[in-house]
């Protein structure tokens, strides 16, 4: 509404307070003009009477025929004259004449008056005023206001009646001056009007440019200024000037607070480390993407829909970091990931305003370091067994307590046996290390699978005969040749046939299966054996695990380096090995390779 804004209330103003002074002043005008009018009307009719006595005086008998050209005279200035007798009734010259009063006279001179006028008095009324011998009195026609002088006429020397000189409010003149004062005061209002609109808008302009302005200030926009009217210099142009300078330094401190925001953005993206900022309640702030992939991971777990909340392993670092005021550290894991979280608190006038976490993915680090301990009681649990056995045999034979050839020949052949056993586990270290630090290199040839496959097969026919566990194969006739490293994936075949074979009771099956799939070669070796339980399937390709927890040797005993380098000799055929399993029902071991492996170079 524009009677809210500055343009209206300073018009609004302006008009008002112009208004009652145009008011005030035409009111008072009208009165002062109007009395001054009046007077200068009613000296001009007493001095007329006084003309017309004077005339009438010199005229002697004649004064009828004066009067005559004297009521000529007085109609152009619309001047009414009557003419009253001593007894009180009006000559016929005047019915003649002048115009009528729609009054009596009596009506207006009384009695007493009338008898004054008859003594030689001069009376006058102006509007509703009388004023007689220089002194004011009211009184109220019934119709129309006049200017009335009565003055008495003599005929030599002696006063024969009244003269009466009027003039009617509406013949004045009064009502024009009344008008054009009107119509001034109605110019000069409307001239303030656009005087008020047009300085008011002056003034406001740049007060509603500054608006403008702000307003596009609080949508980003830095760069707007304000014209300065530099030929006007004025506290409006200084303010403008101050609100232009305010604006530049802004735009200056929100250019650098950009920069600095982008550098810092820059800087925690490119992070390994994932930094996640929380404020005093633990609501998360700030994250970058390593930090959002490790809240996803709990979302995931935990199933939660948004990241503004802490996980719970994370929540219980924050509140030791808050009630203790010091720095908390400690390890998280979450859907096999393990997370080393240093929490730090951040600080606003000694008060703990927030918090800043940074977390580490430490899973490799924790695996490797789990392999190496596992490592070294593997070794050392696998050697322990062999070297207790050699020493033992080996002082049998110091002491002779083998005292037959048969006895020393028995001894020799375990002290042999436990020597291979040793050299088999050393070899397929070596093997396992050069195969992990990617020294691996294949002979690829050209194979057929299913000569290749049969005499894989062939070769435990008479371990599965003596086991009484029967051997099956299904190889499809349509395989086509292969370029793989015959003496490698004959490796892995042996090692998945030998523990099938080894986990089978007797009367048991064990099969091997080929087929063509989509330029890959199918291959499972599929047992009827003791199966392996479901949580060590995640574990069963790393070096040294054994299902049987107890470590027993014997038919089933091995080094646990098997299934670790087949899964090696897959991968470096770029292949794949799976295993699925149910206790006590079997196990499956799925292999797929490509027709033809590609050599980097």
């Amino acid at each position: 509404m524009i009677y809210r804004s500055v343009v209206g209330k300073l018009w609004m103003t302006i008009i008002v307070l112009v208004t009652l002074v145009l008011a005030v002043f035409s009111l008072f005008l009208n009165q002062r003009i109007e009395k001054t009018y009046y007077v200068e009307r009613e000296k001009s009719l007493r001095q007329f009477a006084a003309e017309i006595q004077q005339g009438m005086k010199q005229s002697g008998h004649q004064h009828s025929r004066y009067l005559e050209h004297v009521l000529k005279v007085s109609r152009l200035f619309h001047v009414y004259i009557a003419i009253l007798n001593r007894d009180g009734s009006v000559k016929p010259l005047q019915h003649a004449h002048a115009k009528q009063l729609t009054i009596q006279w009596k009506d207006i001179l009384s009695p007493q008056d009338f008898q004054r006028v008859l003594q030689g008095k001069t009376l006058s009324w102006i509007g509703n005023a009388s004023i007689k011998e220089g002194k004011e009195d009211h009184f109220s026609l019934s119709k129309h206001d006049v200017i009335l002088v009565a003055a008495p006429y003599r005929v030599e020397g002696k006063v024969q009646g009244a003269i009466l000189l009027y003039q009617p409010q509406e013949e004045l003149g009064g009502i024009d001056i009344k008008r054009w004062i009107f119509y001034s005061a109605c110019i000069g209002i409307v001239l303030t009007t656009i005087f008020a609109f047009f300085l008011s808008t002056r003034i406001t302009q740049p007060l509603l440019q500054m608006r403008e302005a702000a307003e596009k200030m609080t949508r980003g926009q830095f760069s707007t200024r304000v014209p300065v009217r530099t030929h006007e210099r004025d506290e409006i142009a200084d303010l403008s000037m101050a609100f232009n300078r305010m604006a530049s330094r802004l735009e200056e401190s929100i250019r650098l607070l950009s920069q600095e925001k982008e550098q810092l953005a820059s800087i925690l993206r490119s992070m390994s480390d994932g930094v996640i900022t929380l404020d005093a309640k633990g609501k998360v702030i700030l994250t970058n993407p390593p930090a959002d992939r490790l809240l996803q991971l709990f979302q995931q777990d935990q199933n939660e829909t948004t990241q503004l909340q802490l996980p719970e392993p994370l929540q219980r670092l924050f509140c030791r970091v808050v009630n203790d005021h010091k720095e908390q550290v400690g390890d998280v894991s979450v859907k096999g990931f393990t997370f080393a979280v240093v929490m730090a608190p951040l600080y606003e006038q000694n008060q703990v305003r927030g918090v800043v976490a940074v977390t580490r993915d430490v899973t490799e680090e924790r695996r490797l370091d789990k392999l190496r301990k596992d490592f070294v009681a593997n070794v050392s649990h696998e050697l322990r067994t062999p070297l207790a056995m050699l020493q033992g045999y080996s002082e049998a034979l110091i002491d002779d307590i083998a005292d037959s050839p048969d006895a020393r020949r028995e001894i020799a052949e375990v002290i042999n046996e436990e020597s291979q056993r040793m050299g088999r586990l050393v070899r397929e270290l070596l093997d396992l290390a050069r195969m992990e630090s990617g020294h691996l290199h294949l002979e690829l040839q050209r194979i057929k699978p299913n000569e290749f496959f049969h005499r894989v097969l062939r070769k435990f026919q008479s371990i599965a005969a003596e086991q009484k566990i029967t051997l099956l194969s299904q190889i499809a006739e349509d395989l086509p040749d292969v370029y793989w490293d015959e003496d490698k994936i004959e490796q892995v075949l042996t090692n998945l046939i030998d523990n099938a074979l080894r986990h089978t009771p007797a009367g048991g099956e064990v099969e091997l299966l080929a087929r063509v799939q989509h330029e890959h070669i199918q291959i499972k070796v599929r047992d009827t054996g003791s199966g392996i339980p479901e949580e060590d399937l995640p574990f069963i390709f790393e070096r040294f695990y054994k299902a049987d927890k107890a470590r027993t040797r014997g038919q089933s005993g091995g080094t646990g380096l098997g299934l670790s380098i087949a899964k090696h000799l897959i991968d470096a055929h770029q292949g794949q090995i799976d295993v699925s399993s149910q206790l006590n029902k079997g196990t499956t071991f799925t292999i797929r390779l490509p027709l033809r492996v590609k050599v980097e170079e």
